[in-house]
Parts: structure tokens; C-alpha cells; sequence
């Protein structure tokens, strides 16, 4: 089965978000949204796996992946979000902030908070999870 090859180099933009820890009252500052998505990571070696994404906001997203992480380390994600007539790709660069054991199915739930947005894809995100909210309402 052919590889899908995934441009992870794009430069990315100084649309930065804080590197801070939450408070953590504020964890969940961002409406969360159920999603099924395939999400392409880069390994530190620069391989690229796949989890799949269960969880998405504009602050971060929840992946199940077959191998734990380290807190705080960053990886560049890539995921294809679902419009109308299209799909768009939102490229990122996530810190991890858990990593945990998913009861005995040998997969692990990793909560990574967005650093950094490839240009523009912030927009498409947003634009995404605003069309979501009103499919809800």
C-alpha cells in the first residue's frame, strides 16, 4: 500500500500560542468537539505514523496512538479537516500535556496543546469547528 506523502515542511508562521501552563481552571477554555479523524505525526527521527484524533478545539486535540509520549514534547501534526465540498489540511506543531493508558487495548490517549500554526491553517481550523458548532445547535 502506497505511503500518502504529506508536506510537514511548510515554514510555519509566528501565529504562536502560549507556551505557558494553563491554570487549571481554564483547561477547558475551548468548546471540545467528538471527531474521527486521521491524524499524521512526525517522529522525532522524522518518520511520519498515524494516531486518530477523537477530540478537537481550537486549543488542541486528543489522539489515540499505539505508543505513549513524553510530556512536553512537540511533534508536527497534520489532519485533513471534512467541509462541504472539501477537505482542508491543518499542519501544527503540539506539545504533549498527557499522555495515558487507554484501559487493555495496548493504545494510549495523547492530549497535545497547539504551539505553533503553519500559515493560515488556524483560520481553517476555526472555520471548521465554527460550522460544527452550528451543526449542534
Amino acid at each position: 500500500m502506497a505511503e500518502e506523502v504529506i508536506d510537514m515542511e511548510e515554514e510555519v508562521s509566528a501565529e504562536s500560542v502560549p507556551e505557558k501552563a494553563p491554570d487549571p481552571s481554564e483547561q477547558r477554555s475551548h468548546e471540545r468537539f467528538r471527531v474521527s479523524l486521521k491524524v499524521f505525526i512526525r517522529l522525532s527521527d522524522g518518520s511520519i505514523v498515524h494516531g486518530q484524533a477523537v477530540d478537537l478545539s481550537m486549543g488542541g486535540i486528543y489522539i489515540e496512538y499505539g505508543a505513549p509520549a513524553d510530556e512536553g514534547k512537540v511533534f508536527e501534526l497534520a489532519f485533513d479537516l471534512p467541509f462541504t465540498d472539501e477537505f482542508k489540511r491543518v499542519l501544527v506543531k503540539a506539545r504533549i500535556v498527557r499522555s495515558i493508558v487507554i484501559g487493555s487495548r495496548s493504545l494510549y490517549g495523547l492530549a497535545f496543546v497547539y504551539t505553533e500554526f503553519a500559515k493560515d491553517t488556524d483560520k481553517v481550523l476555526e472555520k471548521y469547528l465554527k460550522l460544527r458548532k452550528t451543526q449542534t445547535a
